[in-house]
């Protein structure tokens, strides 16, 4: 079972794996010296999957549809317009005449669609959120080639811990974020990261960061000796060392802004909720004063 991003050890152990050599990176991970040849063995995998989790973005917690109707009709112009429905609905019922019948049955209608079309639209809204969301988790690999007790074995992608030594080939989508030991006219596809529409050249050498920037200010596309999850090999082939996963991967960090992000009023929405208040007053002001007109004035 995976833990909560805030408590994965991986928040701590993170670094700028593109400025290590590779021996550096390995024992940065403390792992064996051997390990591009032996991979991590059953028993180290096994600890690590329980210690950093599986591969997988969190996901945000659903919104039940209910919630989502009563988030659209939570709102004082609604609530009017429920209470003249209701009103309308009982003088439709009650009436014995047959054009105020229909007036009625009329405005109960129209009310009704009002509020249905209002509140279809707003859940539509929500939606994409959800569906941007949807559309991260789709990019992911679902299965990977790595090396594991020395041999070359098929896991499912969400088997893959920190410290696997992951196999590439044309057309793979990478699985992890990795940090390359070994390339072979290798070059990836990186547009879901960085824009970049051209497949940028691999290459093993650690970088060191150009004049005035700190390691983690060199932008993803320039860093040429890793490659991350959910983009894709698009000529040769390579492997590399998964130096993290799940939620600490780039497209990882993406999930985790697109699921955190708050929806928040425009000052438009703020008006139009300091106008409903304003109108809400007034329609029970006169409805007031209409009802205490005709009951103390009319014989």
């Amino acid at each position: 079972m995976g833990t909560h991003p805030s408590e994965n050890p991986q928040a701590s152990e993170q670094a700028p794996w593109h400025t290590m050599s590779i021996e550096e990176s390995i024992a940065k991970m403390g792992l064996k010296a051997d390990l591009q040849k032996q991979g991590l063995s059953v028993d180290e995998a096994a600890s690590r999957l329980s210690k950093y989790g599986p591969n997988k973005m969190t996901e945000k917690e659903k919104v039940t549809i209910w919630q989502r109707i009563w988030h659209q009709i939570n709102n004082v112009l609604v609530y009017v317009l429920i209470t003249v429905a209701v009103v309308s609905l009982v003088q439709a019922v009650t009436t014995d005449n047959s054009n105020t019948r229909f007036t009625a049955w009329f405005q109960v209608a129209l009310i009704v669609s009002v509020i249905t079309l209002n509140t279809w639209i707003g859940i539509y809204q929500e939606g994409n959120a959800e569906k941007a969301a949807d559309a991260l988790k789709n990019m992911l690999s679902t299965d990977a080639r790595v090396i594991r007790g020395g041999k070359e074995i098929m896991i499912p992608a969400g088997d893959i811990v920190p410290g696997d030594i992951c196999l590439l080939g044309l057309g793979d989508k990478i699985p992890a974020d990795l940090r390359l030991c070994s390339v072979s006219n290798m070059a990836t596809g990186e547009a879901a990261l960085t824009g970049e529409s051209v497949p940028i050249d691999k290459v093993t050498e650690a970088l060191s960061p150009p004049d005035g920037l700190d390691p983690e200010q060199v932008p993803l596309g320039d860093r040429k000796n890793m490659a991350y999850s959910a983009t894709l090999v698009a000529q040769g082939s390579g492997m590399g060392i998964a130096i993290a996963t799940g939620d600490f991967t780039q497209i990882g960090t993406i999930n985790r802004l697109v699921n955190n992000t708050e929806t928040i009023k425009t000052d438009v929405l703020k008006q139009i909720d300091q106008v409903s208040k304003y109108l809400f007053v007034c329609i029970c002001t006169m409805c007031t004063a209409t009802f205490l007109t005709a009951f103390f004035y009319t014989d």
